[in-house]
């Protein structure tokens, strides 16, 4: 099953290079275009708080990539029930295949925003300061977290169809309380915001690695348990309701 959502999603990745100039290369230009734009509004907006404009255009890449990853798979793994609507029904083939098949398309991008991203701070600063080891890490673990939140989305939103325009608004909600768009030290009096948002651990699992600093000890073991969390109770869900999937189209 899993070699079969690989050739599939390698399948998606021809398909989208197929007859176009750039191919997955526009959602990373477009995701640059973003970053560049917002960089300056903000840049602009906040800059009494910034003392370094190029340190916060960094933040601000880093937390996107990483964001749009996750974001994606999600919002994606809601609606493919919908796509694979006839192959779930008529074959037993289990929801972790049109999970995993969006996850490597999205993962592809990932890869291509990240190169694009060192390529830009290697021309802008003439040098990089990435933290290989961490960097290989932190994507592991950003990816093991998206497949368990997209499994359980793409379910939930099987069983109950309202739920992917919940799923979408609270994305929504989540990006504007994540530090994305700003800084942590422009939140010293509500730090607890920060702490409970295990989404704020999983940008930090990308951003950290990117920008040459140190990921912290509280945030591996964060990420990492609700990791281990997560696929535990997606493994349960798959083992007590996947059998039910049938029955819900």
């Amino acid at each position: 099953m899993i070699r079969f959502a690989i050739y599939a999603g390698l399948a998606d990745m021809e398909a989208s290079i197929r007859r176009t100039i750039l191919g997955p290369l526009w959602s990373t230009l477009g995701l640059a275009f973003l970053v560049a734009c917002l960089s300056l509004f903000f840049g602009s907006v906040l800059k009494q708080v910034l003392p370094d404009y190029p340190e916060y255009t960094a933040l601000l890449a880093s937390g996107l990539i990483a964001w749009t990853f996750m974001a994606s798979c999600v919002h994606q793994s809601c609606n493919l029930v919908w796509s694979f609507l006839n192959t779930l029904r008529h074959n037993r083939m289990t929801l972790v295949v049109p999970v995993v098949r969006v996850m490597l398309r999205n993962f592809v991008i990932l890869l291509l925003n990240i190169s694009l991203a060192l390529i830009i701070a290697w021309l802008y600063f003439g040098r990089l300061a990435v933290a290989p080891l961490a960097l290989l890490g932190g994507i592991l673990l950003l990816v093991l977290n998206t497949f368990w939140i997209s499994y359980v989305a793409a379910l939930a939103s099987a069983r109950f169809r309202d739920l992917p325009q919940l799923i979408a608004w609270g994305l929504h909600l989540a990006f504007f309380l994540t530090p994305i768009l700003w800084i942590e030290d422009n939140l010293p009096r509500h730090g607890y915001l920060i702490d409970i948002n295990p989404f704020a651990s999983l940008i930090a699992l990308l951003r950290h690695p990117l920008l040459g600093l140190p990921v912290t000890a509280e945030i591996w073991l964060g990420a990492s348990l609700i990791g281990l969390l997560g696929l535990l109770v997606a493994r349960w869900l798959g083992r007590h309701a996947a059998h039910r999937l049938p029955y819900w189209l």
